[in-house]
């Protein structure tokens, strides 16, 4: 049985709300998702899901990745196996006083930031959060092929900071709660923040299990949606492509098991960035190298003010 996907109408004028994916297309499917990293504790967040075998979606800021630390943490990100969307935020919080062409100049060239690292560009988009709802930027997003995605899962994890624990209870009220209202499994995209200043990345081992004790099956974002070419050519593109972890493909990988929380989280995350650094140094030097002609490619560009 497949399940409502869409917030709106697909088939929509420009005068209302945008249809934004908020569920995954199959009952029982969970695409975990991530916002506004790459950070700090984007690393340790990897290191959960690499060591559960499950896969998450990171909807990328692209302003932190002038920094070449977080650039590489998103390259490893994607060759993890991860999925990579991008979130935007118009000049100012608001597409009024800004022209059509501007918008459209202002996101390609953000899309083309992560291009330029992971060598496709992201085809979904999360918007920042304003009120009242920007529908026009909405439209003139999705006129240049990207989709939109928002969520029905909360985690407010911003609320959790000192309470990493809470989230994975969140999670399993949600489960519960469906469960008993209509006696049968939903489906959900849920939302993290990727920074140190909410409790999510304390909390990735606790989420996984409770996903994995309700019966959830963890998915990326082109699995939930089943769609087998995920990422745009090119920023400017308006032809869609895949990538070899993609949704259909060989290496596209979803599911989890349950792992416990390392008793030093710490001690292990050094761990494994030194592991990284001794057997990926010729990766290493690409990523150092991708950063740098990410750096001369956008010496070109001209960015809103």
């Amino acid at each position: 049985m497949m399940l409502p996907v869409w917030n709106h109408p697909t088939e929509v004028t420009n005068s209302g709300p945008a249809p934004q994916a908020t569920a995954c297309v199959y009952p029982g499917q969970i695409a975990v998702t991530y916002n506004e990293g790459p950070s700090d504790v984007t690393a340790k967040v990897l290191n959960g899901l690499k060591a559960a075998q499950a896969k998450a979606s990171f909807f990328v800021n692209a302003t932190w990745l002038y920094t070449q630390q977080y650039a590489m943490i998103l390259q490893r990100a994607h060759n993890d196996g991860h999925f990579i969307g991008m979130t935007y935020r118009a000049p100012g919080d608001s597409s009024n006083g800004l022209t059509d062409e501007q918008i459209k100049t202002d996101v390609t060239n953000t899309a083309k930031i992560i291009e330029t690292l992971i060598g496709v560009a992201p085809k979904y988009v999360r918007l920042h959060y304003t009120q009242p709802e920007d529908t026009r930027l909405e439209h003139l997003i999705r006129s240049l092929g990207y989709t939109l995605v928002a969520y029905n899962l909360d985690t407010q994890d911003y609320n959790f900071k000192n309470n990493p624990e809470g989230i994975a209870n969140l999670y399993r009220d949600v489960f519960t709660k469906q469960l008993d209202t209509y006696d049968s499994k939903g489906s959900f995209v849920s939302v993290q923040y990727d920074i140190p200043d909410t409790g999510s990345w304390q909390a990735i081992y606790d989420i996984i299990r409770t996903i994995n004790d309700a019966g959830y099956t963890m998915v990326r974002m082109d699995g939930c949606l089943n769609d087998k070419e995920p990422y745009k050519e090119s920023a400017a593109s308006l032809k869609f492509v895949a990538d070899k972890h993609s949704f259909g493909s060989a290496k596209y990988k979803e599911g989890q098991i349950a792992v416990e929380r390392p008793t030093n989280t710490t001690a292990e995350d050094l761990a494994e960035g030194k592991k990284q650094r001794n057997t990926n140094s010729s990766f290493a030097l690409y990523d150092v190298f991708g950063w740098l002609h990410l750096l001369l490619a956008l010496a070109s560009v001209t960015w809103i003010v």
